[in-house]
């Protein structure tokens, strides 16, 4: 099963969309699955205050593994060319890369959380988020 199949698995299987992206790539990158869900536990819905998309900070997650190296002091300036590629490339994908943009509702609200639920949002608009974001990883990253 490819990582962008494993990140929509644990998206529906109830992870959150950090956990999920994070959690599909974490084994390659020296992290064991429990500590990926907990590592990811509080990026899931926009850091659960309807910011950047989980899916997203999932991804950036591994991308500071993957390019941090021995030295991420010094080795800062690859992370953040990693994360800003990634970051042009999820907003053209995904439409946007905050989570009322995705989702065309306030998760901070009741009302919004609300809609989420009666729309089915989480599937329509969330779980290609994940997708999408996992794809750009797994394209970043390599098929390892």
């Amino acid at each position: 099963m490819s990582r962008v199949d494993q990140a929509a698995r644990l998206f529906t299987d109830g992870a959150s969309c950090s956990q999920a992206v994070f959690t599909a790539f974490a084994p390659s990158l020296g992290v064991d699955r429990e500590q990926a869900l907990t590592l990811a536990s509080g990026f899931g819905g926009g850091m659960h205050i309807g910011g950047t998309c989980g899916a997203a900070t999932g991804a950036v997650l591994a991308l500071g593994l993957a390019y941090a190296g021995d030295d991420p002091a010094s080795d800062r300036a690859a992370v953040m060319g990693a994360v800003e590629t990634f970051f042009a490339r999820f907003a053209e994908q995904a439409g946007a890369t905050e989570c009322p943009a995705i989702l065309e509702c306030d998760v901070r609200t009741a009302e919004g959380r609300a809609l989420v639920r009666e729309q089915g949002l989480r599937e329509t608009r969330c779980l290609p988020a994940v997708r999408v974001a996992a794809q750009i990883l797994e394209e970043m990253l390599g098929a390892g």
